[in-house]
Parts: structure tokens; C-alpha cells; sequence
């Protein structure tokens, strides 16, 4: 007679259901664990460290294969984030507040250009620097609109940080862009490589994102009123967006922030009902920055911290004396201008995902690209919610 066991046998690692639910079990404990001990640390900051504790880099209690299984849900939290942003961006009134969009054009110009040449003073081939310093261009949408919800912050300081940040974001992607053509060009690609790959990124995405807001508005004219219906369509063509995006190799980044944008100005008849979107951001909050505490990888940071550590203190430093020179301008005071700076410390982590398409087509290119903005990322996903938080509280427009 044959026995069978019943038992199952022992799997070798987490399923990814029970790699999420590890993530955001651990996240909330670790986060109300460290915030007894440091209230004013912002929550971002506690779900990274969490993060960091277990993954590859230390406990490896979700090692970096799972990371890659669950990144779908990852993916769909910077959806989020990035459609709620736009959301939030009147492109009319920023057309009309000049100087606050010359004032995050010239942020992100001088800061490029700057950070280009320190890494090239570092040894940085001059490729690779200027792809780093487009990145350092880019403040993270997810740390700001997280902190300010947390400080529930309201006011000019608040509305002139969201919209830098879209600028900044914005200007970043483009300008990677054009240093991903550079790439091509570098490894002789061909022509349809170094002209067609940059635009039909470019006008790829933002023309997903303009179909998908009018889809959402004619829907929205078509269901009416219905705030549960609306949300649901909502969170429905945002997962659309993202998935359709790594489908054609378009810019999720790009689609989701027209998306936003195009579906807020090009309402006429306000069909659409503000999402609340708060009922999820908090779920997907956690599980987004405890993942991006786990990707972060300290290998590198002990060969590159001179670059890493100088990259952060003149990044720190443009933005500063750059909106504090452009205060007046923006009808704010000198000490919320520099405030202003310290708030957009943080560095988007969307710029992993560029920097994984550069991956993808120049593997040599891209892990030399990888190993810089991964070591700067270590310490600006730690200390830039904090600088956030800290800008927002001292300029008076936190009510938490």
C-alpha cells in the first residue's frame, strides 16, 4: 500500500500573498514602533527603514526574486499617486502664476546643470552624469502628497511645492530622455533608436494619459452623480493606465500625470466627482515605501558615498537659494522661499523605473547608472520625508 502525506512540503520562499501581507503586517508594527520612540518622524520614514530591515540588504526576509512578484501592486500605488497629483495640478493657473513656473524650470535647469558637473569632477563618465543629474531633477510625487496629507498642510507654501514637483518631474523625464538617445547613439543603435525611441515615449504617454481622461469623463457624464460607480472607474482606468503603459514600453509616469491633469482642466461640465482616494492611498502608502526600503541596496554606498553625500549637499543647496531668490516673485516670504527648497528634498523613486529601461537596453550602461542612483536613494528615501515634514510644519501651514 502506497502512504500519501497530507502535509504539504515546506516552500523555499514566501508565496506573494504572503510577501504582501509580510510587507504591510510589518510596516504598520515598525512604523508605530518607531514613532513611540520619535513622533515627529514622518510615517514614510519608519515604512523605509522597515523595509530596508527586511529585505535583501539585511534579513532577506523577502528576497529580491519575491520583490520583482509583487512589484505589480507597487506599480499600482505610484498610479495612485501620480494620477492624484495631477489631479491636484491646474495647468491654467499655472500658465497664469508665472513665476512660479519659471520658478520650477529655472529649479530644475540649474540643478541639472549643476549636478552634471560635480559628478563629472567625481570621475562620472559625462553619460552617465548627465542621466543621475536629470534624475536629481525629480522630486518624489509620493513623499509630498504623503507628508502633506499627514500634517493635513493647506496653504502657499503647500500648493507652489505640488506644483515644482510636477514641473520637476515632468522636465526630468524628458530630459533622461534625450540622454537615453545619447545612450543609443553611444552604442550605435541606429537612427530609429536615437530619434524615434525618445518621442514615441514622450508622445506615446501623454497620449495615453489624454484618451484614458477623456474615456473617464464621457464614462463619468454616463453614470452620473454616482460617487461609489465613479471611484470604481476611477481605480479601474488608473490599473489600465499602468498595465497598457508596460505593455507598449510607454512612461506610466508621463500617462498618469496627463491623465490626472487632462481629466480635471477638460471637465466642462464637471462630470467628474472628486475621487476619494484616501480610503486606499493608506494601504497602498505602506506597501509602496516598505518595498522601497527593500529594494535599497548598501553595497554600493560604501564605494560612492563621496558623490552621493556631495550630490545631496549642492541638490539641498540649489533648491534652497533658488526659491529663496525667486520668494518674491511667488508672493511668499524669504523664510517660506527657503522652506520652499527644503520641502522638495526628497528624490522620486519613479527613477528607478527610468533607470530600469536603461537597464534593459544597455545592461554594462545600465548597472554603472543603477549603482549611483540607488546609493543616493538610500539616503535621500530616509532623511527627505523628514525635510519635508520639517518645511511644512515651521512654515505654519500644518494643521497636525
Amino acid at each position: 500500500m502506497t502512504s500519501h502525506s497530507f502535509f504539504p512540503s515546506m516552500p523555499h520562499a514566501l508565496n506573494v500573498l504572503t510577501a504582501t501581507g509580510l510587507i504591510l503586517i510589518v510596516g504598520i508594527l515598525g512604523s508605530h514602533f518607531l514613532r513611540r520612540f520619535f513622533p515627529q518622524i514622518p510615517a514614510i520614514t519608519c515604512y523605509v527603514l522597515t523595509g530596508l530591515l527586511i529585505g535583501p540588504s539585511v534579513l532577506n526576509l523577502i528576497d529580491a526574486p519575491m520583490l520583482e512578484e509583487i512589484s505589480i501592486m507597487v506599480d499600482l500605488a505610484l498610479g495612485l499617486v501620480l494620477f492624484e497629483l495631477g489631479r491636484r495640478v491646474d495647468y491654467k493657473w499655472l500658465l497664469r502664476e508665472r513665476g512660479l513656473l519659471i520658478t520650477g524650470v529655472l529649479l530644475s535647469l540649474v540643478t541639472f546643470f549643476a549636478l552634471f558637473l560635480l559628478l563629472t569632477q567625481f570621475g562620472v563618465s559625462k553619460l552617465v552624469a548627465s542621466m543621475v543629474a536629470a534624475l536629481g531633477m525629480a522630486t518624489s510625487p509620493a513623499v509630498i502628497l504623503n507628508v502633506v496629507r499627514e500634517v493635513k498642510a493647506e496653504g502657499q507654501l503647500t500648493e507652489r511645492m505640488l506644483n515644482i514637483v510636477v514641473i520637476g518631474n515632468a522636465l526630468a523625464f524628458i530630459i533622461f530622455s534625450m540622454g537615453l538617445a545619447a545612450v543609443h547613439v553611444e552604442y550605435a543603435a541606429g537612427w530609429q533608436s536615437y530619434i524615434l525611441h525618445p518621442l514615441y515615449l514622450l508622445l506615446g504617454s501623454a497620449a495615453l494619459g489624454w484618451i484614458i481622461s477623456r474615456l473617464l469623463v464621457w464614462i463619468g457624464q454616463w453614470l452620473g452623480r454616482d460617487t461609489q460607480s465613479q471611484l470604481i472607474m476611477v481605480l479601474a482606468l488608473i490599473a489600465a493606465t499602468v498595465g497598457i503603459s508596460v505593455m507598449f514600453n510607454l512612461s506610466a509616469l508621463i500617462a498618469l500625470l496627463v491623465f490626472g491633469i487632462a481629466s480635471r482642466s477638460y471637465d466642462a461640465r464637471h462630470a467628474i466627482v472628486e475621487p476619494d482616494l484616501s480610503q486606499f492611498s493608506g494601504l497602498f502608502y505602506v506597501a509602496l515605501f516598505v518595498f522601497a526600503g527593500a529594494k535599497l541596496e548598501l553595497s554600493h554606498l560604501l564605494t560612492l558615498w563621496p558623490a552621493v553625500l556631495a550630490f545631496i549637499v549642492l541638490r539641498l543647496a540649489i533648491a534652497m537659494t533658488t526659491t529663496t531668490a525667486m520668494a518674491r516673485i511667488n508672493g511668499v516670504t524669504l523664510r517660506k522661499g527657503a522652506l520652499l527648497g527644503i520641502g522638495l528634498m526628497p528624490l522620486s523613486g519613479f527613477n528607478i523605473i527610468m533607470v530600469q529601461h536603461a537597464v534593459g537596453y544597455y545592461p554594462q550602461f545600465g548597472s554603472q547608472l543603477a549603482a549611483l542612483v540607488v546609493s543616493i536613494l538610500v539616503i535621500l528615501e530616509i532623511i527627505g520625508p523628514v525635510c519635508t515634514r520639517y518645511a511644512l510644519v515651521a512654515s505654519g501651514e500644518a494643521k497636525q
